[in-house]
């Protein structure tokens, strides 16, 4: 019974240690989506840009030029 309890315990934290990284696929593929739209990634737009998206976790803005 300790042995099962034991297995059990490592794979709880095996599967809880593996979440962030799928978090941190998911941000590479918002930063890759913004920058096939010509856009950057920033905390803020300047004036002279537009939000198109999100860089989630990263970043919380996909920006790109007006022009």
């Amino acid at each position: 019974m300790r042995t099962l309890c034991s297995l059990l315990l490592i794979c709880c934290l095996l599967f809880s240690y593996t979440t962030p990284a799928a978090n941190s696929i998911i941000g590479v593929s918002e930063m890759e989506r913004c920058h096939k739209k010509g856009g950057y990634c920033y905390f803020y737009c300047f004036s002279s840009h537009k939000k198109i998206g999100s860089c989630f976790p990263e970043w919380p803005r996909c920006c790109k030029n007006i022009k």
